[in-house]
C-alpha cells in the first residue's frame, strides 16, 4: 500500500488528480496505467496545429492495445501564443487516450520544460509509471520506420548511448563521458576545441572522463579533419544513423554541444560548453546541481525553465557573495531536502550588480533598483514576486517568502 500511495503521489504532482479521457474526466490513481509503456504526446497549442494529422498515432495505437493495454498515450497542450479553450478542445475531444485538463495550465507548461520539449510535436516513450526517466524522444519518427514495430526497443535512448560508449576503450562505472556535437564548418566549434582538450587533459588526471565525438559535418572529408583533431574517439562518418540518433536522443539543436552522461545515459549536465568556458581546468567538474549559484549570463537560460529565487546585492565583490550565500545557502538546501517536486526544482541564485543582473531586471520588469531585493522569477509561468519592502534579508526571512510558492499564497505580478 505504501508503494501504492507514493506512486499515486507521484502521478498527481506530474499530472494533477484527474486526467481527460477524449471528452470524459477521469479520475487518476495507481492503477490508471496498470504497468503499460507510457507515451507524452506534446502538441502546441495554437490554431496552425488544430489540423495536425495524428492518424499514424491512432492506427499505432489502436493496433497494439487491442488485445491488452500495453500503451498509454497522455497528451499535453502546451500554450504557445495563446492558451485558447476553442483549440484545447478540438485537439482533445475526439482523442482515444487521456488528456491533461485545460485547466491545469500550470502542468501543462511544467511537463513542456521538465521534459525539454521544442515548439514542435513530440512523442516521447517513457520507462516506468514514475514518468521520470525517457525511453526515446523519436516515437514519432519511429512512426514511420519500416520493419521497426513497437515498442521499437533497439531504438531506445538507453541502447544508442550504449552503442556510442562502446567506442571508448575508457568503459567503467565511474566513468563519465561527453557526448561533444560539433562539425568543421562550425567557426565556434573550431574555438572551442582547443579549450576542450585542455579541460580533457586537466580533468583525466583526477577523474575517469572520456568524450566521443558525434559530427555533423557534410562531408567525410571534412570529418576526417574535424576528427584529427581531437585526442578522444569518435562516432565513424559512415554511421549515419548513429549519428542521427544521438543528436535526436540529446535534443541537440545547436553546435558546438557538449552533454555528459553516466554509463547508463543518465544527463548529468546539458550544459557542458558553458561549463568548460567558466571553469577551464574543470575544477568544479561534472558540474552538478548546486543549491545556489551566482548568476552569469551562461546561467540565464536556467530561468527559461525553472522557478528561481533571485537574491538582488549591491555589489558583486566576493565577500559580499558570501554573506549572500550564507543566508540563501540553508534555505536551498532545506528545500531540496523536504520540498522535492516530480514537476521541476526551485533553484537559487545570487544576482550581484552587473549587467547580467541589469539584463534579468528589464525582462521580468523589474524597475525598481533597490539591493539587496528578494525575488521568486518564474519565467516558464511568465510572472515574478518581490519580497514585502522592509523585512530584513534573514535566512528565517527568505524561508518564510519561499514557502508562500510552494503553499500557494504568494503574490505575483506579470512579466510578459
Amino acid at each position: 500500500m505504501a508503494v501504492e500511495l507514493c506512486l499515486s503521489s507521484r502521478l498527481t504532482e506530474l499530472l494533477g488528480d484527474r486526467l481527460l479521457y477524449g471528452s470524459a474526466t477521469v479520475e487518476l490513481n495507481e492503477s490508471t496505467f496498470n504497468g503499460s509503456l507510457i507515451a507524452l504526446y506534446f502538441v502546441p497549442l495554437s490554431s496552425e496545429t488544430v489540423a495536425t494529422d495524428d492518424r499514424a498515432l491512432r492506427d499505432l495505437y489502436k493496433t497494439v492495445n487491442e488485445n491488452e493495454k500495453t500503451l498509454n498515450i497522455i497528451q499535453i497542450c502546451y500554450p504557445d501564443l495563446a492558451d485558447d479553450r476553442k483549440y484545447f478542445d478540438e485537439l482533445t475531444n475526439d482523442v482515444p487516450w487521456h488528456s491533461v485538463p485545460y485547466e491545469y495550465a500550470e502542468k501543462r507548461i511544467r511537463l513542456r520544460h521538465k521534459y525539454r520539449v521544442g515548439n514542435a510535436e513530440t512523442l516521447l516513450i517513457l520507462n516506468d509509471s514514475y514518468l521520470e526517466k525517457v525511453h526515446t524522444r523519436n516515437g514519432l519518427k519511429l512512426l514511420s520506420c519500416s520493419g521497426k514495430s513497437f515498442p521499437w526497443t533497439n531504438l531506445w535512448n538507453e541502447k544508442i548511448c550504449q552503442e556510442a560508449l562502446k567506442l571508448s576503450s575508457n568503459e567503467s562505472n565511474e566513468t563519465i563521458y561527453g557526448l561533444y556535437f560539433s562539425a568543421h564548418w562550425c567557426p565556434p566549434c573550431k574555438a572551442f576545441i582547443p579549450q576542450l582538450i585542455h579541460a580533457y587533459d586537466s580533468i583525466r588526471k583526477r577523474i575517469q572522463f572520456e568524450i566521443i565525438f558525434v559530427s555533423s559535418d557534410r562531408s567525410e572529408q571534412s570529418y576526417n579533419s574535424h576528427a584529427s583533431s581531437m585526442p578522444w574517439p569518435s562516432v565513424p562518418y559512415s554511421n549515419t544513423t548513429l549519428r542521427q540518433n544521438l543528436t535526436e536522443c540529446f535534443n541537440v539543436l545547436g553546435i558546438p554541444y557538449l552533454v555528459l552522461i553516466d554509463n547508463n545515459g543518465n544527463i548529468i549536465t546539458e550544459n557542458g560548453r558553458a561549463e568548460i568556458t567558466e571553469d577551464p581546468d574543470g575544477v568544479y567538474f561534472p558540474w552538478r546541481r548546486r543549491f545556489v549559484y551566482s548568476l552569469s549570463s551562461r546561467l540565464l537560460p536556467k530561468l527559461q525553465s525553472y522557478p528561481a529565487v533571485v537574491l538582488f546585492i549591491e555589489g558583486d565583490q566576493e565577500e559580499e557573495l558570501e554573506l549572500a550565500e550564507g543566508v540563501l545557502l540553508p534555505v536551498a538546501q532545506q528545500v531540496a531536502k523536504t520540498r522535492s517536486n516530480a514537476l521541476y526544482d526551485l533553484l537559487f541564485f545570487i544576482a550581484p550588480d552587473d549587467c547580467t543582473s541589469d539584463t534579468l531586471r528589464q525582462f521580468t520588469r523589474l524597475t525598481d533598483d533597490t539591493a539587496p531585493l528578494l525575488t521568486l522569477i518564474d519565467i516558464p509561468m511568465a510572472r515574478i514576486s518581490v519580497m514585502e519592502y522592509g523585512i530584513h534579508i534573514t535566512e528565517k526571512s527568505i524561508m518564510n517568502f519561499v514557502l508562500g510558492f510552494f503553499d500557494g499564497t504568494m503574490k505575483f505580478t506579470p512579466i510578459l
